[in-house]
């Protein structure tokens, strides 16, 4: 009898145990870029199941980043994410594949990320296991860049180079700020600078981007001879993020509607800070050697190595090809892992589509001289982390020292 009491009493306190381990398990994503739809949780395996947040009209729905809670140290973590079949747009669902990294990055402080084990996956889902290290964890695509870490890294900047200018480009159509940064060399009566743009993150989703961005403006800020160097020879302008409305939503950005941002290059933005870039970049142009505009992005989950995409060569003047070509020899003694030849975006079908793209807007409205590319860094990859773009970033750095060591002209 006194053995079935203390196995009723034990029976039961598991059993509250359940409940008690049930309630604690959660996942919230209500912060700054947070995206996720929860599908199931169990607290027993210490797993969850979820799916990127579908946003109509506001791009393709592949970021997800989410807080878990109630975790048991030392314990396994298995998360499960899968696609909704929910349209983003009419007509149009996202292809799994965009959203199942081989690896999910994972915090316990939402500062620091590394990358988890690789998953177990199919075409249509992926689960993610590792260790709990902290009672709270961040889960994420990828390592979050938001607006909040680029308005900390421009002061961090502007604080190492006294002479640089903080400056917002332009209020997206959400009313937020798009940060920039304005530093080196000044156009006075001596002469014409060279001129350089860096944007990252037309497509929300796509943080690496900013990452890279991240590490370029690093290294040309530092004691580093070569970065000195440069920023005594050029004015450089760097914008960490440009679709800030749908990376502060938590929204991919990519095809949204009405347009994309990588397709409002025209004369009748829809994008006010597309329209700011536009004018800047005509300034810049007028006033000093505009050399070079590079677009940061990230590509295709089977694209293993950074690549540009560039222009048709046999299209281009005597001056163009060279300066291009020129590039493209420093760039692959410069990155690690670059593809030697550069890219056509050939899935776009339409001229008029193709002036739309913004380094093809750039090349149509600034100096015979300029090379103007996207730059795109792979992230389905263990170089996609924090460290792994930042190095890309400053290895993009010291191309364009090198390209401007002499007169690409």
């Amino acid at each position: 009898m006194m053995y079935r009491t203390q196995s009723a009493i034990f029976l039961a306190l598991s059993f509250c145990f359940q409940l008690h381990g049930s309630a604690q398990i959660r996942v919230t994503a209500d912060f700054p870029g947070g995206s996720a739809v929860v599908v199931s949780t169990d607290a027993a395996s210490q797993s969850v199941h979820v799916q990127p947040q579908v946003r109509q009209e506001r791009g393709w729905p592949c970021w997800w980043y989410f807080q878990l809670h109630g975790l048991s140290i030392g314990k396994p973590v298995s998360v499960t994410v899968s696609a909704s079949s929910t349209p983003f747009r009419a007509g149009r669902v996202l292809s799994p594949t965009w959203l199942l990294p081989d690896s999910a990055s994972i915090s316990s402080d939402n500062i620091h990320w590394q990358h988890t084990p690789k998953a177990e996956s199919d075409d249509r889902k992926a689960v993610y296991t590792f260790e709990a290290t902290a009672e709270t964890m961040w889960v994420a695509w990828g390592p979050p860049f938001l607006p909040s870490h680029a308005e900390a890294l421009l002061r961090q900047i502007s604080e190492s180079l006294p002479d640089s200018e903080l400056f917002v480009l332009a209020r997206t159509r959400g009313d937020r700020p798009v940060h920039a940064i304005r530093f080196g060399a000044r156009s006075d009566d001596a002469g014409k600078p060279s001129a350089i743009w860096i944007q990252a993150r037309q497509h929300a989703w796509e943080t690496g981007s900013s990452w890279v961005a991240q590490g370029f403006l690093n290294w040309v800020a530092s004691d580093d001879p070569v970065a000195i160097e440069l920023r005594n020879k050029a004015t450089i302008c760097v914008v960490p993020i440009m679709d800030v409305d749908n990376v502060a939503d938590g929204t991919g950005g990519k095809d949204a509607v009405p347009r994309d941002h990588n397709r409002d290059w025209d004369d009748d933005p829809v994008y006010p800070e597309v329209r700011a870039a536009q004018m800047a970049i005509k300034k810049l142009n007028a006033s000093h050697r505009f050399d070079l505009f590079i677009d940061l992005h990230n590509p295709s989950p089977n694209d293993r190595q950074p690549y540009f995409y560039g222009p048709k060569l046999d299209r281009l003047s005597q001056v163009q090809y060279r300066n291009y070509i020129r590039w493209k020899a420093i760039a692959e003694s410069q990155i690690d892992a670059l593809e030697p030849d550069y890219r056509f975006t050939s899935y776009i079908k339409s001229q008029q589509e193709l002036d739309r793209v913004s380094k093809n807007w750039v090349r149509n409205h600034t100096s015979p001289q300029v090379v103007s590319l996207t730059l795109e860094t792979a992230w389905n990859r263990p170089q996609g982390s924090q460290q792994g773009y930042q190095q890309v970033g400053k290895q993009l750095g010291l191309t364009i020292a090198r390209y401007l060591s002499a007169d690409a002209d």
